[in-house]
Protein backbone atom coordinates (compact mmCIF):
# COMPACT_ATOMS: atom_id res chain seq x y z
CA UNK A 1 0.00 0.00 0.00
CA UNK A 2 2.85 2.52 -0.55
CA UNK A 3 0.64 5.39 -1.84
CA UNK A 4 -1.82 4.99 0.51
CA UNK A 5 -1.87 8.99 1.40
CA UNK A 6 -4.62 10.60 3.30
CA UNK A 7 -5.13 13.61 5.84
CA UNK A 8 -3.08 11.35 8.64
CA UNK A 9 -0.17 10.53 6.14
CA UNK A 10 3.01 12.94 7.47
CA UNK A 11 5.27 14.45 4.64
CA UNK A 12 6.82 12.11 1.99
CA UNK A 13 9.67 11.43 -0.05
CA UNK A 14 9.03 9.08 -3.17
CA UNK A 15 12.22 6.68 -3.03
CA UNK A 16 13.12 5.98 -6.69
CA UNK A 17 15.48 2.72 -5.15
CA UNK A 18 15.73 0.80 -1.87
CA UNK A 19 18.94 3.20 -1.50
CA UNK A 20 18.27 5.94 1.07
CA UNK A 21 19.12 9.37 -0.17
CA UNK A 22 22.63 11.21 0.60
CA UNK A 23 21.10 13.57 3.41
CA UNK A 24 19.55 10.71 5.59
CA UNK A 25 22.72 8.43 4.97
CA UNK A 26 25.10 11.29 6.27
CA UNK A 27 22.59 11.71 9.01
CA UNK A 28 23.05 7.44 9.51
CA UNK A 29 26.57 7.51 9.12
CA UNK A 30 26.70 10.59 11.70
CA UNK A 31 24.64 8.70 14.11
CA UNK A 32 26.66 5.94 14.29
CA UNK A 33 29.89 7.73 14.85
CA UNK A 34 28.23 9.73 17.52
CA UNK A 35 27.00 6.73 19.69
CA UNK A 36 28.94 4.46 18.44
CA UNK A 37 27.11 2.46 16.66
CA UNK A 38 24.82 1.24 19.93
CA UNK A 39 21.62 0.18 19.25
CA UNK A 40 19.96 2.09 21.90
CA UNK A 41 16.65 2.05 20.54
CA UNK A 42 16.36 -1.31 21.24
CA UNK A 43 15.14 -2.62 17.70
CA UNK A 44 17.75 -3.89 15.03
CA UNK A 45 15.41 -1.86 12.35
CA UNK A 46 15.87 1.60 14.18
CA UNK A 47 19.04 3.88 14.32
CA UNK A 48 19.64 6.81 16.64
CA UNK A 49 20.34 9.97 14.39
CA UNK A 50 21.42 13.29 15.76
CA UNK A 51 19.80 15.86 16.69
CA UNK A 52 16.78 14.34 18.78
CA UNK A 53 15.87 11.86 15.72
CA UNK A 54 15.47 8.12 14.52
CA UNK A 55 15.22 6.28 11.51
CA UNK A 56 12.72 3.39 11.55
CA UNK A 57 13.74 1.42 8.13
CA UNK A 58 11.49 -1.10 5.97
CA UNK A 59 7.66 -0.85 8.05
CA UNK A 60 4.54 0.48 6.80
CA UNK A 61 2.54 3.37 5.66
CA UNK A 62 0.20 1.43 8.50
CA UNK A 63 2.24 2.45 10.99
CA UNK A 64 2.70 6.28 9.89
CA UNK A 65 -0.88 6.59 9.37
CA UNK A 66 -1.43 5.57 12.81
CA UNK A 67 0.87 7.41 14.70
CA UNK A 68 -0.29 10.45 12.84
CA UNK A 69 -4.02 10.14 13.86
CA UNK A 70 -3.34 8.75 17.86
CA UNK A 71 -1.32 12.03 17.81
CA UNK A 72 -3.63 13.97 16.06
CA UNK A 73 -6.59 12.75 18.86
CA UNK A 74 -5.10 11.86 21.90
CA UNK A 75 -2.53 12.55 24.20
CA UNK A 76 -1.50 8.94 24.04
CA UNK A 77 2.97 9.67 23.43
CA UNK A 78 3.71 8.57 20.48
CA UNK A 79 6.58 10.00 18.50
CA UNK A 80 6.33 13.10 15.92
CA UNK A 81 7.04 11.97 12.76
CA UNK A 82 9.50 14.40 10.49
CA UNK A 83 9.41 12.89 7.33
CA UNK A 84 8.80 9.63 5.61
CA UNK A 85 10.91 8.09 2.59
CA UNK A 86 8.53 5.68 0.33
CA UNK A 87 10.66 2.84 -1.23
CA UNK A 88 10.16 1.24 -4.10
CA UNK A 89 8.92 -1.85 -2.24
CA UNK A 90 5.89 -0.79 -0.68
CA UNK A 91 7.93 -0.28 2.45
CA UNK A 92 8.47 2.82 4.10
CA UNK A 93 11.18 4.61 6.42
CA UNK A 94 10.31 6.92 8.81
CA UNK A 95 12.23 9.31 10.57
CA UNK A 96 10.76 10.51 13.48
CA UNK A 97 11.22 12.17 17.17
CA UNK A 98 13.85 10.37 19.70
CA UNK A 99 11.69 10.42 22.93
CA UNK A 100 14.13 9.40 25.59
CA UNK A 101 13.13 6.28 27.63
CA UNK A 102 14.11 2.61 28.55
CA UNK A 103 12.02 -0.73 27.83
CA UNK A 104 9.87 -1.06 30.49
CA UNK A 105 11.78 -3.63 32.72
CA UNK A 106 8.73 -4.87 35.17
CA UNK A 107 11.05 -7.68 36.20
CA UNK A 108 12.72 -5.03 37.90
CA UNK A 109 9.91 -2.72 39.29
CA UNK A 110 8.13 -2.57 42.81
CA UNK A 111 5.07 -3.41 43.32
CA UNK A 112 4.20 -0.12 43.49
CA UNK A 113 5.79 0.78 40.52
CA UNK A 114 4.28 -1.86 38.75
CA UNK A 115 0.84 -0.14 39.81
CA UNK A 116 1.37 3.02 38.68
CA UNK A 117 2.33 1.95 34.95
CA UNK A 118 -0.38 0.18 35.06
CA UNK A 119 -2.42 3.03 35.89
CA UNK A 120 -0.96 4.98 32.97
CA UNK A 121 -1.14 2.49 30.49
CA UNK A 122 -5.01 2.28 31.75
CA UNK A 123 -5.54 5.69 30.92
CA UNK A 124 -3.86 5.67 27.18
CA UNK A 125 -5.97 2.99 26.37
CA UNK A 126 -8.97 4.55 27.36
CA UNK A 127 -8.33 7.37 25.35
CA UNK A 128 -7.67 4.94 21.98
CA UNK A 129 -10.95 3.23 23.13
CA UNK A 130 -12.68 6.06 22.92
CA UNK A 131 -12.15 7.10 19.60
CA UNK A 132 -15.14 6.41 17.09
CA UNK A 133 -14.97 4.00 14.12
CA UNK A 134 -15.35 5.33 10.84
CA UNK A 135 -18.52 2.92 10.93
CA UNK A 136 -20.53 0.54 13.31
CA UNK A 137 -18.23 -2.84 13.22
CA UNK A 138 -15.43 -1.30 11.07
CA UNK A 139 -12.41 -4.00 10.74
CA UNK A 140 -9.51 -1.96 9.44
CA UNK A 141 -6.45 0.74 9.60
CA UNK A 142 -6.69 4.01 10.98
CA UNK A 143 -7.14 5.22 7.09
CA UNK A 144 -9.88 2.55 6.53
CA UNK A 145 -7.48 -0.01 4.71
CA UNK A 146 -6.34 -2.94 5.37
CA UNK A 147 -4.23 -4.56 8.49
CA UNK A 148 -0.76 -6.24 9.11
CA UNK A 149 -1.19 -8.38 12.52
CA UNK A 150 1.71 -10.88 13.81
CA UNK A 151 -1.31 -13.19 15.31
CA UNK A 152 -2.39 -13.79 11.66
CA UNK A 153 1.62 -13.83 9.36
CA UNK A 154 2.59 -11.63 7.12
CA UNK A 155 -0.55 -11.43 5.19
CA UNK A 156 -2.67 -8.65 5.07
CA UNK A 157 -6.20 -8.79 5.95
CA UNK A 158 -9.57 -6.60 5.43
CA UNK A 159 -10.76 -4.03 5.57
CA UNK A 160 -14.34 -5.72 6.96
CA UNK A 161 -17.42 -4.47 7.76
CA UNK A 162 -18.60 -6.78 10.75
CA UNK A 163 -16.66 -8.45 13.26
CA UNK A 164 -18.91 -11.42 11.98
CA UNK A 165 -16.36 -11.27 8.93
CA UNK A 166 -13.41 -10.71 10.57
CA UNK A 167 -14.21 -13.87 13.14
CA UNK A 168 -14.77 -15.96 9.99
CA UNK A 169 -11.68 -14.77 8.74
CA UNK A 170 -10.50 -16.08 11.82
CA UNK A 171 -11.19 -19.28 11.03
CA UNK A 172 -10.21 -19.24 7.49
CA UNK A 173 -14.09 -19.23 6.33
CA UNK A 174 -14.68 -22.57 8.54
CA UNK A 175 -18.08 -22.25 8.89
CA UNK A 176 -18.97 -21.91 12.71
CA UNK A 177 -20.90 -25.04 12.74
CA UNK A 178 -17.49 -26.96 12.34
CA UNK A 179 -16.84 -25.80 15.72
CA UNK A 180 -19.24 -27.36 17.95
CA UNK A 181 -16.93 -29.39 20.06
CA UNK A 182 -15.16 -25.86 20.83
CA UNK A 183 -18.28 -24.29 23.03
CA UNK A 184 -16.17 -21.24 23.59
CA UNK A 185 -15.25 -20.16 20.52
CA UNK A 186 -19.20 -20.93 19.19
CA UNK A 187 -20.10 -18.36 22.23
CA UNK A 188 -17.70 -15.94 21.69
CA UNK A 189 -17.96 -15.77 17.40
CA UNK A 190 -21.48 -16.50 17.67
CA UNK A 191 -22.17 -13.58 19.60
CA UNK A 192 -20.27 -11.09 16.97
CA UNK A 193 -22.68 -8.55 16.48
CA UNK A 194 -22.58 -7.91 20.09
CA UNK A 195 -18.91 -6.49 19.97
CA UNK A 196 -18.40 -2.98 19.78
CA UNK A 197 -14.82 -1.85 17.42
CA UNK A 198 -11.87 -0.05 19.52
CA UNK A 199 -9.00 1.88 17.69
CA UNK A 200 -6.00 -0.62 19.50
CA UNK A 201 -2.42 -1.01 19.49
CA UNK A 202 -2.64 -4.87 18.76
CA UNK A 203 1.19 -4.80 19.96
CA UNK A 204 1.57 -3.82 23.61
CA UNK A 205 4.63 -5.54 25.34
CA UNK A 206 7.05 -4.20 27.58
CA UNK A 207 9.24 -4.02 24.67
CA UNK A 208 6.90 -1.21 22.99
CA UNK A 209 6.56 0.71 25.80
CA UNK A 210 9.23 3.26 27.29
CA UNK A 211 9.86 3.99 30.60
CA UNK A 212 11.91 6.82 32.47
CA UNK A 213 11.04 8.17 36.18
CA UNK A 214 8.41 6.84 37.13
CA UNK A 215 6.22 7.34 33.75
CA UNK A 216 5.62 6.06 30.18
CA UNK A 217 7.62 8.00 28.30
CA UNK A 218 6.18 6.66 24.82
CA UNK A 219 4.46 3.81 23.11
CA UNK A 220 5.59 2.89 20.05
CA UNK A 221 5.38 0.19 16.95
CA UNK A 222 2.12 0.96 15.75
CA UNK A 223 2.83 -0.97 12.09
CA UNK A 224 -0.25 -3.22 14.01
CA UNK A 225 -2.71 -0.90 15.10
CA UNK A 226 -6.38 -0.42 13.59
CA UNK A 227 -9.83 -0.96 14.35
CA UNK A 228 -10.45 -4.10 16.13
CA UNK A 229 -12.88 -6.09 17.98
CA UNK A 230 -13.20 -4.16 21.80
CA UNK A 231 -11.76 -7.51 23.34
CA UNK A 232 -8.52 -7.45 20.92
CA UNK A 233 -6.03 -5.30 22.58
CA UNK A 234 -6.78 -7.76 26.02
CA UNK A 235 -6.03 -10.98 24.02
CA UNK A 236 -2.82 -9.78 21.98
CA UNK A 237 -1.27 -8.81 25.18
CA UNK A 238 -1.36 -12.07 26.17
CA UNK A 239 -0.30 -13.22 22.16
CA UNK A 240 3.58 -12.58 23.93
CA UNK A 241 2.92 -14.46 27.24
CA UNK A 242 6.82 -15.41 28.38
CA UNK A 243 7.68 -15.92 31.40
CA UNK A 244 9.88 -12.67 31.57
CA UNK A 245 6.56 -10.24 30.90
CA UNK A 246 4.25 -11.78 34.02
CA UNK A 247 4.64 -8.85 35.72
CA UNK A 248 3.11 -7.10 32.67
CA UNK A 249 0.55 -9.11 32.60
CA UNK A 250 -0.19 -9.19 35.83
CA UNK A 251 -0.58 -5.55 36.06
CA UNK A 252 -2.80 -5.39 32.99
CA UNK A 253 -4.82 -8.08 34.95
CA UNK A 254 -5.08 -6.50 37.82
CA UNK A 255 -5.62 -2.78 36.78
CA UNK A 256 -9.40 -2.34 37.47
CA UNK A 257 -9.97 -0.22 34.52
CA UNK A 258 -8.30 -2.53 31.88
CA UNK A 259 -11.39 -5.03 31.03
CA UNK A 260 -10.96 -9.07 31.15
CA UNK A 261 -11.73 -10.30 28.61
CA UNK A 262 -11.50 -14.18 29.83
CA UNK A 263 -13.55 -16.32 27.85
CA UNK A 264 -12.30 -14.40 24.49
CA UNK A 265 -8.66 -15.01 25.10
CA UNK A 266 -9.51 -18.82 25.62
CA UNK A 267 -11.43 -18.57 22.25
CA UNK A 268 -8.24 -16.74 20.85
CA UNK A 269 -6.13 -19.51 22.43
CA UNK A 270 -8.05 -22.46 20.77
CA UNK A 271 -7.82 -21.19 17.86
CA UNK A 272 -4.33 -20.63 17.92
CA UNK A 273 -3.64 -24.75 18.80
CA UNK A 274 -6.01 -25.78 15.72
CA UNK A 275 -5.04 -22.87 13.55
CA UNK A 276 -0.99 -21.63 13.37
CA UNK A 277 -1.29 -18.01 13.75
CA UNK A 278 1.29 -17.35 10.96
CA UNK A 279 -0.90 -18.02 7.45
CA UNK A 280 1.63 -19.82 5.12
CA UNK A 281 2.06 -22.39 7.97
CA UNK A 282 -2.01 -22.81 7.98
CA UNK A 283 -2.31 -23.07 4.73
CA UNK A 284 -0.36 -25.77 4.86
CA UNK A 285 -2.02 -27.99 7.37
CA UNK A 286 -5.37 -26.98 5.29
CA UNK A 287 -4.75 -29.78 2.84
CA UNK A 288 -4.83 -32.29 5.54
CA UNK A 289 -8.83 -31.49 5.77
CA UNK A 290 -9.20 -30.68 8.69
CA UNK A 291 -12.09 -29.51 10.42
CA UNK A 292 -12.37 -25.39 10.45
CA UNK A 293 -9.12 -24.53 8.75
CA UNK A 294 -10.33 -24.17 4.88
CA UNK A 295 -8.63 -21.09 4.26
CA UNK A 296 -10.41 -17.62 3.41
CA UNK A 297 -9.35 -16.34 0.37
CA UNK A 298 -6.78 -13.34 1.32
CA UNK A 299 -8.25 -9.98 1.12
Amino acid sequence: MPSSKSSTSPPCILMKSKKLPLSLRIRMWAGRYIYLDKNECGMDNVLRLPFGKIVKFRTTWNEAQAMEYVRKHTSVPVPKIYKVFERNDSYINIVMEYIPGDKADFTAMSAEEIQKLGEQLANYLDQLRSLEPPEPGFIGSATQESLLDHRLGHYRFGPFHSVADFHAYLRFGGALEEWLYDPVVKKIHGKSSEYQVKFTHADLNPKNIRYRNGRITAIIDWECAGWYPEYWEYTKIWFADHAVYQNFLDAVDGSPRITNYTEELQAERDIWRRISPWRSIARTQETQGRPGESAAADS
